[in-house]
């Protein structure tokens, strides 16, 4: 494959095993009990579950996608975005593997034969990063959702010939969120073939960020879509049914944590509440894993692991919106035990990584 930017490195391949068994040979993190500070880890040893990347091929549909939408059309942190900055970033923070994947607002841009273009230019671009730095980028492929027969076929090409970690989603698609029937097949597939789906945020038609004049949809429609996206799933029994494969949510789940008796409560009545959730909303609610990418605030995280044990808790960065520095100060700041920093800043990323089979 061509590359309108060079992506310096070897092309050799390295195992998934080899690079899981690599992060996880390091040693365990040292942090203080007192002020609530944590001494950094040692370096590398981090995984980063939500980094992003940005192909050249992808920033001009981009561009017009966003002027169309009535925002500005690329971002000057979106133009600046390069491999090497990438890897400056992890090697600065001791980050070891970082999983990359599109943010928002994904590749669909309206027309389902561009959208597949696109999912196999992002894809392939971000599989040549692994493959020119070994053990240092997994990949969330992306897929043309809402166009189901091109998701298949993308998903077939992600995992079994790019090898890639998991599938990456968007929380809804236009009027749709991910729970819809429509999309039944593409979840059947994910879970006969034991993945990982991954969600990112956006705002949806409904609410694109006009609601309150000036304020965009990332501060509380992306948190809002994360819900809906989770609530869909788990109203129509995707998260009891699909026991094989995991549902790894952005942001700490949005609303979720501070949300959920709420949603209990509501649901508790329903005629299908055994189908749905047979050991009750949150038995299904925590057995989903949630990343901590922009959630690095003390209300944020103690209700998100008064919530969910520190098993299902992995850490993320939404690089390069954020840098990886300010994630880790932001968790290292909260007062949380030398155990649930290893667990989240690097055990649980390796242990879902290294779940992903078939």
């Amino acid at each position: 494959m061509r590359f309108d930017r060079c992506i310096s490195g070897c092309a050799c391949g390295v195992s998934r095993r080899s690079a899981l068994t690599t992060i996880a040979g390091f040693a365990a993190a040292a942090v203080t009990g007192t002020g609530g500070a944590a001494q950094p880890l040692p370096a590398p040893s981090i995984v980063d579950t939500h980094h992003h990347f940005f192909p050249p091929q992808y920033l001009e549909p981009l561009a017009a996608w966003n002027d169309k939408a009535g925002v500005p059309g690329q971002t000057p942190i979106q133009r600046a975005w390069t491999v090497n900055r990438a890897i400056e970033d992890m090697d600065r923070n001791g980050v070891a593997k970082a999983v990359l994947s599109i943010s928002t607002p994904g590749i669909w841009f309206g027309e389902a034969e561009a959208a597949r273009k696109m999912a196999r230019i992002c894809n392939d671009y971000g599989a040549e990063m692994a493959r020119a730095h070994p053990g240092r980028f997994g990949l969330f492929a992306s897929v043309p959702m809402p166009d189901v027969d091109g998701t298949l076929r993308e998903i077939e090409y992600a995992l079994d010939v790019l090898k890639a970690d998991g599938i990456g989603f968007m929380t809804s698609y236009g009027d749709k969120w991910p729970g819809d029937p429509m999309f039944a097949p593409v979840f059947a597939e994910l879970n006969r073939r034991k993945a990982i789906a991954y969600f990112h945020p956006l705002a949806p038609n409904c609410c694109g960020g006009t609601l309150i004049p000036t304020v965009t949809g990332s501060p509380i429609e992306y948190m809002f879509d994360t819900t809906r996206a989770v609530v869909s799933l788990l109203v129509n029994g995707a998260f009891a049914k699909l026991k094989d494969m995991r549902f790894l949510f952005s942001h700490a789940g949005g609303t979720i944590p501070m949300v959920a008796g709420r949603i209990a409560n509501a649901l508790k009545g329903r005629k299908d509440i055994a189908d749905i959730a047979p050991d009750g909303i949150d038995a299904e609610l925590r057995k989903l894993y949630y990343d901590t990418a922009n959630s690095f605030y003390a209300p944020t995280i103690a209700a998100l692991t008064s919530y969910v044990p520190s098993t299902q808790i992995l850490f993320g960065t939404d690089f390069p919106y954020l840098t990886i520095g300010q994630n880790l100060d932001g968790l290292r700041k909260l007062g949380l035990s030398a155990e649930q920093m290893t667990a989240i800043t690097r055990d649980n990323g390796v242990r879902l990584l290294a779940s992903r089979r078939g």
